[in-house]
């Protein structure tokens, strides 16, 4: 279905008709993303948010606590792997051998 292109403010433009947003699923005001391809742009229904709905989530997960089966889980290691001679320093080894690398000019900031 042929169209031109419009000029709409400072801008030029195309009218997407009634069918063509029909068969995207998307309504007036809704949103929609370009994907650009050599000599052609796409027109999609915009994705979502991944995260929409995160901040509602986590106070509901934040109201119900934590029993003492999700606090092990939380702070069971992430591998079963040994630790290695790094995890043995202090707080402050770590802090100190990571300001002699930094002095030295082997790792920047």
């Amino acid at each position: 279905m042929p169209t031109s292109i419009r000029k709409i403010g400072n801008s030029q433009g195309v009218i997407l008709p009634k069918p063509a947003l029909a068969a995207l699923g998307v309504a007036q005001g809704g949103a929609v993303e370009f994907i650009y391809e050599t000599g052609k742009i796409s027109i999609v229904p915009a994705r979502s948010d991944p995260r929409e709905g995160w901040e509602e989530d986590a106070k509901i997960v934040a109201a119900a606590g934590v029993t003492q089966e999700d606090r092990e889980w939380l702070d069971a290691d992430l591998t079963d792997e040994p630790a290695d001679d790094w995890d043995a320093y202090t707080a402050e080894d770590r802090a100190r051998v990571e300001a002699e690398l930094f002095a030295s000019g082997l790792v920047k900031p």
